[in-house]
């Protein structure tokens, strides 16, 4: 009985044996996530090499065209004026005295022309005297030249104002309120690629963080060396506002859409290694991965396009700083 029992001990040692080498090479299979190659939509597309500005179509730095006290300021920051508006003035009742004169004396001396009373010379000298009045007391005023809003203001009732030429800071900054448009930089290398009328998407995180719509309006066909290691373009793009009034100055990430796919075959772009006209992956083949040489067409920072070597449905490992790929390495599937 006791031989029996050794028997039936020896025989389960053995039989644990023989498993546990099956339990362990299970166990050192290392994790590799596994993606699907499918069909679906691709866009290739071209990013701006920094962030663009959010710019204005009209932009006017107003100040006044004569020395004088400020005697009032009639825009505050941040308000939405009309053309013509006067903004600020400073004291001018002299100056308006003396064009109230001179219209005075130019109706006079119409009349007296009309009436042979006085000459021609009379008249024009008379709307000379008008005229120059009318321009002193512009010089006066600081107007609005077009509907927009005060996006700067440094002037105050009772300062002394300067002219333009002694004064660089501009007393009154006013903006448009047309739709604003985007100014970037891209490669030179991508320059080929973009051209008037492609849509891209605009992301003003002043704003959202969801990205507008846009269309290249103008790409410059000219590449500045200022930086040398970083030669670009110049491209404009107009943005589809959706109704909200974009900040002058905002920056803007610019993506161009240079080409777009639907129905594609296309997989992970981390799945696809290699350079050139040297790309493979790795597919999965029962528990083995196994290196596929592939044909890609267009791709973008999530998906490449495959032409050639996968189908649809097979899937490919994804590297990983845990394993080393290489042809027939057996692996534990995570999807």
């Amino acid at each position: 009985m006791a031989r029996a029992a050794r028997l039936a001990f020896i025989a389960a040692l053995l039989a644990v044996g023989a498993v546990a080498p099956a339990l362990i090479g299970c166990g050192k299979r290392p994790e590799a996530v596994v993606v699907t190659a499918s069909r679906g939509p691709i866009e290739a597309t071209v990013s701006s090499v920094n962030s663009g500005t959010t710019r204005s179509e009209q932009v006017a730095e107003l100040a006044f065209g004569s020395v004088g006290r400020v005697s009032e300021v009639r825009c505050r920051l941040g308000q939405v004026v009309r053309e013509g508006d006067v903004l600020a003035q400073v004291e001018n009742a002299d100056l308006e005295s003396r064009m109230r004169v001179a219209a005075e004396e130019l109706e006079r001396a119409k009349r007296l022309s009309q009436s042979q009373a006085a000459s021609r010379s009379n008249v024009i000298q008379a709307q000379g005297n008008y005229d120059s009045a009318v321009t002193a007391y512009q010089k006066s005023l600081i107007v609005a030249p077009f509907d927009g809003i005060v996006v700067e203001q440094n002037i105050e009732e009772g300062q002394l104002s300067q002219i333009t030429a002694l004064n660089p800071i501009a007393m009154i900054r006013l903006v448009d309120m047309q739709p604003r448009y985007v100014r970037a930089e891209i490669d030179e290398v991508d320059l080929p690629k973009v051209r008037e009328g492609l849509p891209a998407r605009v992301k003003i995180l002043a704003i959202r963080r969801e990205p507008f719509k846009a269309t290249v309006r103008k790409v410059v066909p000219f590449v500045s060396s200022v930086r040398e290691q970083d030669r670009t373009s110049e491209v404009e793009l107009t943005v589809d506002n959706e109704r909200v009034l974009l900040p002058p100055g905002a920056s803007a990430d610019v993506e161009i859409v240079t080409e777009r796919k639907e129905g594609a075959l296309v997989v992970n772009s981390k799945a696809v290694l290699g350079r050139g006209g040297d790309r493979y992956v790795y597919k999965l083949d029962g528990a083995r991965v196994r290196r596929t040489p592939v044909q890609i067409g267009i791709s973008s920072y999530t998906v490449t396009e495959i032409l050639g070597g996968l189908s649809e449905g097979d899937r490919v490992v994804l590297p990983s700083e845990k394993i080393e790929l290489k042809d027939g390495l057996a692996v534990r599937p995570v999807e």
